[in-house]
């Protein structure tokens, strides 16, 4: 008589429980969803973090190597006021036919409202095969110079002395070498010594790797012909005083 009441009863109290066990387990369900979303999200973040450091570091890379092409730059450095002074500084590069220089002097000094790249320099020398050949790298070629990176141009002022590989000897108050195209010029007065005998005037050029000399504005010269040593091309304009 009871066992119909008995048999519902039961029933429902097996309904009446199911609700509560599930409603127990989905929380846990979606809280491990959540962590490995979470999860998945940190791992893609820090894939894109490492992905953009190594791009990065390429690019750095490649910077480096195009930048280093115009030269580079060693020495100890000393922060002076808002100027940074650099002792014993060592300058080197390649001109456009691949052949080295090297550009050192005693102090070299960036100045804080300089071009970039541009930098004094206190009794600069220079070792570069455009000079004579075997010449003493270790002789100082000005009292002071302003050497430019960027433009791969060093200049020289007061007290200049240089000699050419062509047997030409320098003296003047101003140089400017052209380290990129094997060039020189001379906005000051000059006098030269060499195998053609001696000459003077208000400025020069020296081209062709020092086979090739113009000089200008009142050339006074005394040639002396010498038929065992190598002759460049000399030439002279005269200037209008």
């Amino acid at each position: 008589m009871f066992d119909p009441v008995t048999s519902l009863t039961a029933s429902s109290g097996r309904d009446a429980f199911e609700p509560a066990a599930s409603g127990r387990w989905e929380p846990r369900r979606a809280l491990a969803l959540s962590v490995a979303r979470k999860r998945t999200a940190f791992v893609r973040g820090m894939r894109l973090f490492f992905t953009a450091g190594a791009l990065s570091i390429a690019g750095l890379l490649v910077i480096q190597l195009v930048l280093g092409s115009g030269g580079n730059v060693t020495g100890e450095t000393e922060a002076v006021s808002a100027d940074v002074r650099m002792t014993n500084p060592r300058f080197t590069g390649r001109d456009e036919s691949l052949t080295p220089y090297v550009v050192t002097a005693d102090t070299a000094i960036r100045r804080r409202d300089a071009a970039d790249g541009v930098t004094e320099l206190e009794r600069p020398r220079l070792d570069y095969d455009f000079l004579e050949a075997g010449a003493d790298v270790s002789r100082v070629l000005a009292e002071s110079g302003r050497y430019d990176l960027p433009n791969r141009i060093l200049d020289l002022y007061s007290d200049v002395n240089f000699r050419t590989r062509a047997g030409y000897t320098f003296q003047s108050n101003h140089a400017r070498i052209f380290l990129r195209e094997e060039r020189v010029t001379g906005e000051e007065a000059v006098e030269g010594t060499g195998p053609m005998g001696t000459i003077r005037a208000d400025s020069y050029e020296i081209t062709d790797g020092g086979n090739r000399i113009i000089f200008s504005g009142n050339v006074r010269a005394r040639l002396i012909q010498d038929r065992t040593a190598p002759i460049p091309d000399a030439s002279t304009e005269e200037g209008n005083d």
